[in-house]
């Protein structure tokens, strides 16, 4: 089995939906497949490799969500602060303008998966297997 590290998860519902995971040890941008027949998400993702500059700016926004979301599970913040703490929202709206829609998959340049996510305790890692279309 060949776990790689889920960097980020930027959507969520009922699983990881969207953010940066490693493939092979190399960061992209995993988008999950949304199923039309079942009316749901299912394990399959397109995979994307994602540019050195839009990932230092995701990872940056991740990190400043993370200090937030510890806070508030400590008490110390109210839920409306989500999804930055006071001191860090200023730079969170310009990553996030920074940001803008490129945290998508390219569909010139993708790649199709089934995706297994393991939690462990403070990380989580996914398994990819490639899926031939």
């Amino acid at each position: 089995m060949n776990l790689d590290r889920v960097l980020t998860m930027n959507a969520y519902y009922d699983g990881p939906r969207l953010g940066i995971a490693g493939l092979n040890g190399v960061a992209h941008i995993y988008e999950a497949e949304f199923d039309h027949s079942s009316d749901e998400y299912g394990d399959q993702f397109f995979l994307s490799p994602i540019r050195p500059d839009l990932l230092a700016l995701v990872l940056e926004d991740w990190q400043i969500w993370l200090r937030s979301e510890a806070a508030y599970k400590r008490g110390e913040v109210a839920v409306d602060t989500h999804p930055a703490l006071p001191s860090e929202r200023e730079r969170h709206e310009t990553i996030t303008a920074m940001i803008g829609d490129q945290l998508k998959m390219d569909p010139a340049n993708r790649a199709y998966y089934k995706a297994s996510f393991s939690y462990l305790p403070g990380e989580i890692y996914v398994e990819w297997v490639a899926i031939e279309r």
